[in-house]
């Protein structure tokens, strides 16, 4: 797996240096991720969202056909509170910070003047950069916090994963482009022996400037 990350990430950044017939562009959006774990029948599911930041050149092939590799910066976070009879309460906060390197094919079609529709799909390199728990619990108005770092060895979780995935764009006056997407982690991220798997879905919706 490390080895296709490795390919992957080096194709992209020779396409990267390719900037002849290469239309940059600078992103942002919104990000809902779907974190499911698989224990035999029991799967549990935990949902963080946040945003991204990042750009991409987009490089002519052949046609209509093109590819856009990038680089970009997400934030993941979610938010968690309990009372319990009124004495205790508890507050969970997940946070995570992640690197992906997406290198997308695309193909565009004129629907009218000036506007261009376009469908997109290929793989993404993410690693993770961060993913911390803060557990706060107070009981008769004493405190406690609690911090915990979910990439050490005690709790399993893998910081690389390799997404696939894809969606739709449309491009205003070769100026703004929105789109639509989702990707599929294909790794497991959960790296302890036992029968369990962990894998990620992530909804991003944005905007890009074109230059």
């Amino acid at each position: 797996m490390k080895k296709a990350f490795s390919i992957i990430l080096a194709a992209s950044m020779m396409l990267m240096g390719t900037v002849a017939m290469a239309q940059p562009a600078i992103g942002v959006g919104y990000l809902n991720s779907t974190d499911k774990t698989k224990s035999g029948s029991t799967t549990n599911s935990t949902n963080l969202s946040g945003f991204y930041v990042g750009g991409s050149y987009n490089i002519n092939l052949s046609g209509a056909l093109n590819v856009a590799p990038g680089v970009y910066y997400s934030l993941l976070t979610k938010s968690d509170a309990n009372n319990y009879f009124g004495l205790v309460d508890t507050k969970v906060d997940v946070t995570e910070h992640y690197l992906s390197v997406p290198v997308m094919f695309n193909a565009g079609l004129n629907l009218t003047d000036g506007i261009v529709g376009r469908i997109y799909a290929g793989p993404t390199l993410a690693y993770g950069l961060a993913s911390n728990t803060k557990v706060k619990g107070t009981v008769a108005g004493f405190s406690k916090d609690t911090k915990i770092n979910n990439y050490d060895d005690d709790y399993n979780y893998r910081r690389f994963d390799i997404m696939l995935g894809g969606g739709v764009a449309v491009d205003f006056f070769d100026m703004v482009r929105f789109n639509i997407g989702y990707d599929y982690g294909l790794v497991n991220r959960y790296s302890g022996d036992s029968d369990v798997t962990r894998h990620r879905g992530q909804l991003s919706v944005g905007v890009a400037y074109l230059f």
